[in-house]
């Protein structure tokens, strides 16, 4: 049993299959993330290893050279290339495309675990990171007000920052510009040396105090204590008076024991105060924010990836207003410099704009050249229904909404109608060959399903091979040649099982008409 037979035999099980598709293409819309641009994943890797005050040749031979030989071994790696320059060293691990970078991420941390202990221990632990050319900030914040800008990045920091980064779809807040709070420490080299105490002491003595232990609990009846030491330095005056070294007498003893003697008498504790002066400083400024002349604090907002663009920035607009009005001091002004939405939303809205416009021009077209409404009508019903059946298949296949895939159906939309068009002019001509009515739409619609499967293929075989080119443009247009193929498809189905039904209603609906007028009987 062919499909038009059982779609004009069963109008009713179609027509609620349409209706099912066109529900769920509305709650995939919903859905659907809004981006601008198709995410896109560069087969690149790239290992970040801090080492601090180390010169270039030290970073290359210590650090590099082992990450190197470590990423080599992962599968699928086609280059490798680095960068040792003073403190940073870059590993850049290129891989073949098509490589999951979710699994070349786990192989390469795997490796990496296995060659720490070969790492310097002054050095911070590797960072693998994915690289992505757009991920770009959705939203860029300016924090003003009367305040220093020490006490405004303070207040971004401990306010701003923390209640963004909690909002659902958010992955992280950065901080640029104002002035941050550093304790500096400079030891006066002439007592250093007086005290023989050496600079890798002091550091040592620095990193053990300002440190909090756990001391074990304390048990009674039905409570439980956690004891803590407290080591952290809260004041200045606690990092002067931290304890470095003892203090050996200058005049050296001849034998043990006049050396343990002098020990006992001249031994005594060298503070930091004795060989160092503490200052409460501000850190040099390595980043700087003005906004209409007046210095600010920036704050660039990041999203996570698979996230609604347009939701989060909603979530985040509101969580400022809360700020605002609950927690920040009075003065204090937050402005949105950057809104990655505002283009989205722009984007969205010119590409649908030219849909409905591409829409409204078919149905015209049709209209002048069919010269009848109904069956205009008809046709045009093909447009909306195969955009919405697409919008359910984008969602299963996890395509964004964006430039790229609206684009897709705003080039797909005028192809549309072509397969019912063909379809319903069939039709007709079946009627006009005195058939009956379902007889005609069965037919009619029987004949052309080669043609109108035949010349849809044609037209697909032009877009679905972007889909599978290799690269950065296969990325950007896979997306678009699969909107173009999935609203072609259901354009043949609604063609072949939902026009021959429409048509049926519209035609029984003027045969009623004919019937139920009087007929006069003439005889001679």
């Amino acid at each position: 049993m062919s499909i038009a037979r059982v779609s004009v035999n069963r109008p009713v099980t179609i027509l609620m299959i349409f209706v099912a598709l066109v529900l769920l293409g509305f709650i995939s819309w919903s859905k659907l993330p809004q981006e601008l641009f198709p995410p896109i994943t560069y087969p690149m890797i790239t290992v970040v290893t801090s080492y601090e005050n180390a010169a270039p040749e030290e970073i290359e031979s210590l650090i590099t050279k082992i990450i190197e030989e470590a990423v080599g071994t992962v599968n699928n790696v086609k280059r490798i290339s680095s960068i040792s320059k003073e403190g940073l060293s870059l590993v850049m691990a290129e891989f073949n495309w098509g490589t999951n970078m979710d699994f070349a991420a786990l192989n390469v941390r795997e490796k990496i675990d296995l060659i720490k202990d070969r790492l310097p221990r002054e050095s911070q632990e590797p960072v693998v990171m994915k690289y992505n050319p757009f991920d770009l900030p959705i939203m860029n914040l300016v924090v003003t007000g009367p305040l220093s800008s020490y006490e405004l990045r303070r207040i971004c920091r401990k306010y701003i920052k923390d209640a963004i980064e909690k909002v659902e779809g958010v992955a992280s807040v950065t901080i640029s510009g104002g002035e941050e709070r550093e304790i500096v420490i400079e030891i006066d080299q002439a007592r250093l040396r007086a005290s023989q105490v050496s600079i890798v002491s002091v550091v040592d003595t620095l990193k053990s105090a300002n440190l909090n232990y756990p001391a074990g609990t304390i048990k009674e009846s039905f409570y439980e204590y956690l004891i803590r030491t407290i080591g952290e330095y809260q004041k200045i005056s606690e990092i002067k008076e931290t304890p470095t070294a003892l203090d050996i007498p200058e005049e050296e003893a001849k034998n043990i024991k006049e050396k343990e003697k002098k020990e006992k008498k001249g031994l005594r504790l060298v503070y930091i105060k004795d060989i160092a002066e503490v200052k409460d400083t501000i850190k040099e400024k390595t980043s700087i924010s003005r906004y209409n002349t007046q210095d600010s604090i920036s704050l660039v907002i990041k999203k996570q990836s698979g996230t609604n663009t347009l939701n989060v920035v909603k979530r985040v607009r509101k969580e400022i207003q809360k700020l605002l009005s609950e927690k920040l001091p009075k003065g204090i002004n937050i402005e949105v410099t950057y809104d990655q939405s505002q283009f989205i939303k722009e984007a969205i809205s010119n590409v649908r704009d030219a849909t409905i416009q591409g829409g409204i021009l078919a149905f015209l077209v049709l209209l002048f050249f069919l010269r009848e409404l109904r069956s205009s009508i008809v046709i045009t019903i093909a447009i909306p229904v195969s955009i919405m059946a697409t919008f359910f298949l984008m969602y299963l296949l996890k395509i964004n909404i964006n430039m790229m895939s609206l684009g897709g159906l705003a080039l797909g939309v005028g192809m549309l109608v072509d397969n019912s068009i063909v379809v319903i002019e069939n039709i007709f001509r079946h009627r006009q060959m005195q058939k009956p009515l379902s007889k005609a739409c069965i037919e009619g619609t029987q004949e052309m399903i080669g043609a109108i499967i035949g010349s849809t293929l044609t037209t697909i075989a032009v877009f679905l091979p972007f889909a599978f080119v290799i690269g950065v443009a296969g990325q950007i247009f896979k997306q678009l040649s699969l909107t173009i193929t999935f609203s072609l498809l259901t354009s043949i189905i609604v063609a072949i099982s939902l026009v021959p039904v429409l048509v049926s209603w519209q035609l029984r609906g003027k045969l009623s008409t004919v019937d139920t007028s009087p007929k006069k009987e003439i005889r001679l």
